[in-house]
Formats: structure tokens, sequence, C-alpha cells
């Protein structure tokens, strides 16, 4: 309230100066005021040395123009952070191990190579438990697999219970579904224990044109489980 006066003082006198030595009328209260409002805004638009910290004065040639200050946010408590740019992998192939979505630690599971038959399983001695046989102008391409306990103690292995989906890609252009079958060496449906250090012979099989297997360069074989999907370069 004291520096309210002090600066109405103010105003007043620098009314006096501007305006020259003319004499003053009786005023109301109210009128008081108004002249004091009005000399207080003449007088910071004429005086030079005034300087304020929180506008330049000088840039507003009417004192009511002047900006109000805007508050400035309350800090979240966190620094912001820059938009990271996201980057879509689900489309991108997982290669790897086929072990770890299908056999537990301990177990072994290796590709030993391949045959392209006309009917598994082949041989002469004696009629097989069960067989299956090419459909004209198609074979059956025979991936071979050896499963290894590795531990001194005995191993289960249920890939039957984690419902497992084969896909054998040859000469990267022949994408197809390994045949269900009813093999007891048939991979996918393994179940089974097996004995400290013992190993078993499986396989896998894939019907395809007799022309696209003369020449086999190149097979990979996609695992999908619910865990994930994993392909591997098998030759």
């Amino acid at each position: 309230m004291k520096s309210k006066k002090i600066f109405c003082s103010m105003a007043l006198t620098g009314l006096i100066f501007l305006s020259g030595c003319a004499s003053f009328p009786e005023m109301t209260e109210e009128q008081e005021e108004a002249i004091v409002e009005y000399a207080a805004g003449l007088l910071i638009q004429n005086m030079k040395d005034y300087d304020s910290r929180l506008v330049d004065l000088s840039l507003y040639a009417d004192p009511e123009a002047l900006p109000e200050e805007t508050p400035t946010p309350e800090s979240s408590g966190m620094d912001e952070v820059a938009d990271t740019e996201k980057v879509d992998v689900s489309d991108g192939e997982v290669y790897g191990s086929i072990e770890s979505l299908l056999v537990p630690e301990g177990v072994a599971l290796t590709y030993v190579g391949n045959s392209v038959a006309d009917t598994y399983p082949e041989g002469d001695d004696g009629e097989p438990f069960f067989a299956l046989d090419a459909t004209d102008g198609n074979q059956l391409l025979v991936l071979k697999f050896a499963m290894t306990n590795t531990t001194q103690e005995e191993q289960a292995v249920d890939i039957l219970g984690v419902s497992p989906k084969f896909r054998v890609i040859v000469n990267d252009t022949e994408n197809k579904h390994t045949l269900s079958t009813m093999l007891l060496d048939d991979l996918s449906t393994y179940t089974g224990t097996l004995a400290a250090g013992e190993e078993i012979s499986l396989v896998l099989m894939v019907e395809m044109e007799s022309t696209l297997l003369e020449q086999v360069e190149s097979i990979e074989l996609k695992v999908t489980t619910d865990e994930g999907s994993v392909t591997t370069l098998l030759q």
C-alpha cells in the first residue's frame, strides 16, 4: 500500500512536469484516482530509463496492451523423452536351433541328412506296421534326425504335447507343410523317455513333385509352437 502511494505521488509529480504549471481545480476522490491512473500510464510511457524484469515496455505504445504473463506449467517430475522410432520385426525370420521349442534341456536334436523315396520306410525286412507312399508324380523328401539324451539321467520328451507345426523350404522356392503320419519314428508326434546317453532316430517327411527333388541344394525347416517360431538351415 505504501509503495502504491509513493508511485501515485510520483505519477502526479510527473503529470505536473508534463503539463506545465497549470493549477488543479477541486476534485472528488474518484476523479483524483482516474487522473492518477492516467498519469501513471503517461509517466511509464515517457520514462526512458524505466526497466521491467518481465517485458520491454518500449514495444507497447499503450500500457493497457501489455501481454498477460503466461503461467509456467508445473513440472511433472519427468524429463521429456524424444520420440523413438519403432521398428516392426514381426515379419522377419528368427534363425536358430529348434531344440529350444521341442525338447527339454539336456536333450540334443541333430539333423543328420535326407533321402528321396517313393515309399517310407523302405527295405526287405518284412511288412512294416505302417508305410507311406507318395502319389503319382511326387516323391517323399525324408529329413533324418538324431535325438540324444546327453545327461546321466532319464529324460522325458513330449514333442506331441507342444503341438508343433513344421514347414520345409527347398531351394528357397518350394514351401510345404510336413506330412502327419502314424510312423513310430515321426519327430512331430514323438512322446517317450530316453535313458541316460540314449540316442534314437526320428524323421520328418514332405511330399513334393519329383522334378523339384532332382537336385536339392538348400533345405530350411521352420518350427512354430505356442512359444514362438524358429527357422533353421538344415542344408
